[in-house]
């Protein structure tokens, strides 16, 4: 059915308003002479539209004349008509022929380049980086060595172990995963002694190489020997060294804090606001809907809308930008509120210190008030991680 609308819009066809008190005789008609109708609408019960292909309307004459219907045409469709109506208007012709030209050479260029997945790698210091080897807004899109330039974003980024760039229309999309930062390592051919990274108590201890100095239960602090690469043998009385290996995971706490003002005390929106609207495309941004703020409070909301779908066609994209306005409210009238803000914002605070494969077996909240004025809370939370790090054995 699709192929035959195409195969009818490419050859043209016609819009026919019938007339007659026979409709369902001249519809039989058709049918049984081989005259295909489509999109049969009844608009009365003496009228009725359909479509029919120009061949087809040709052997309507003596149909209609049998059953005494009128038969009119009432549109011309299909790309044939299109072409005459553009050859009588030569410069909407070039005009368009012009767009469609431009159209597919803008869709040539990465005109947005977005990243995703960082949270300690500024987004700056990547985009920078993706320029350098081509990846930046205007770029034309042939010729780019994708994977070559994920490998060189992840060796200029030490901080990012893996990295995928994918072109959809105007698009370049950037996802890395950052990397956890482990202590140096040392060759495994190297003796060397396992220590503490950090204070913790042993909750679980793998050693593969060396000699276990401590043991599960233990407190342990920052730099202690945890497993030594020194073996000594009691029987021949000799010394080896070895290159000490183990797994050791130890309970560890963070925490982390946020202060929240009471005389500040807290906003909320009174339901009015106000919108404006740009177009943005590429170099030039054109404002087409532009509102006064008559707030002297306000939030702002911006949201950014393809025109032509997600990284489709051309690249404009449509700003909406919304302005709330707000009003203060007395931080007294909810104490607990500005409890659970500052205890959010504490949280975030702790959750960029711990490490990433760690594992959070408890949180405790505790909030203080300074002097009146202020709300304090502050997080602990206690993880478990490797706590392992290898050390080089001076030997003397």
């Amino acid at each position: 059915m699709l192929i035959l609308r195409l195969w009818n819009y490419l050859v043209g066809y016609l819009v026919i308003r019938v007339d007659g008190l026979s409709l369902e005789k001249f519809i039989n008609l058709t049918i049984n002479n081989g005259i295909y109708l489509w999109g049969i609408k009844r608009a009365g019960y003496t009228t009725m539209t359909a479509c029919i292909s120009i061949g087809g309307f040709k052997k309507l004459k003596g149909i209609a004349r049998k059953v005494r219907c009128r038969v009119r045409i009432v549109d011309k469709r299909g790309l044939p008509f299109l072409l005459v109506r553009l050859r009588r208007r030569k410069m909407l012709l070039v005009g368009l022929t012009a767009f469609l030209i431009i159209l597919y050479g803008l869709s040539s260029f990465i005109w947005t380049v977005d990243v995703e997945g960082n949270v300690k790698v500024p987004e700056d210091k990547l985009l920078n980086v993706l320029a350098k080897y081509g990846i930046k807004p205007g770029a034309y899109k042939k010729g780019l060595d994708i994977s070559a330039i994920e490998n060189r974003l992840v060796i200029d980024v030490p901080d990012i172990w893996w990295a995928s760039i994918q072109l959809k229309g105007t698009r370049a999309i950037v996802k890395v995963v950052e990397a956890a930062q482990p202590p140096p390592m040392i060759d495994k051919d190297t003796p060397c002694n396992i220590v503490a990274s950090k204070d913790g108590i042993i909750y679980e201890m793998v050693v593969l190489e060396g000699q276990p100095m401590v043991k599960q239960g233990d407190t342990v602090k920052k730099g202690q020997l945890l497993v030594s690469g020194v073996i000594e043998d009691p029987e021949t009385m000799t010394t080896r060294l070895v290159h000490a290996m183990a797994q050791i995971t130890a309970r560890t706490w963070y925490e982390g804090q946020a202060v929240y003002s009471l005389e500040k005390g807290l906003t909320r929106r009174t339901g009015r606001k106000a919108v404006q609207r740009f177009l943005d495309m590429g170099q030039w941004v054109v404002e087409y809907q532009k509102e006064d703020i008559p707030f002297k409070y306000y939030e702002v909301e911006e949201k950014r809308v393809p025109f032509f779908g997600e990284g489709r066609f051309l690249p404009i994209t449509m700003i909406v930008r919304e302005y709330y306005e707000i009003e203060r409210v007395p931080a007294s009238a909810s104490i607990q509120q500005l409890k659970e803000m500052a205890q959010k914002k504490a949280m975030e605070d702790v959750n960029k210190k711990i490490p990433s494969g760690a594992k959070i077996v408890d949180k405790r909240v505790k909030y203080d008030m300074i002097e009146g004025k202020e709300v304090k809370a502050t997080v602990y939370v206690e993880v478990l991680e490797d706590i392992a790090q290898e050390q080089n054995i001076t030997v003397e």
